[in-house]
């Protein structure tokens, strides 16, 4: 798995992309943990480029959905693969995250 993350007038966008499970999510973790550390407003997730998520990178997304919600803080994820949001549902972590189909639709939801 790749991360790329943009950080575009104080809204982070963190890109992913490959397959996120238990041998790659403490990656993730990491760099979610380092944003977070900043205190951002704002975090958009896309998950355009995941074609897989274990339950390890389901956690690191409620990890971040916590710490977020723990400073006022928006996260939102965008973009989700049919086979991701189907995880996502299976999960019941569609109703705790907040997720959108398109980038824009994001981005949007969090200037509220």
């Amino acid at each position: 798995m790749d991360v790329k993350i943009d950080n575009i007038d104080g809204l982070y966008v963190i890109h992913s992309n490959g397959r996120l499970d238990a041998s790659n999510a403490s990656a993730l973790d990491e760099k979610m943990r380092d944003i977070l550390s900043q205190n951002p407003d704002k975090i958009v997730v896309s998950l355009k480029g995941l074609e897989y998520v274990s339950s390890a990178g389901l956690r690191v997304f409620l990890t971040a959905a916590k710490e977020m919600k723990k400073t006022s803080g928006k996260l939102a994820f965008a973009e989700p693969s049919e086979a991701v949001f189907k995880v996502l549902k299976m999960s019941g972590l569609d109703t705790i995250l907040k997720i959108y189909n398109t980038m824009d639709e994001a981005v949007k939801s969090l200037q509220h």
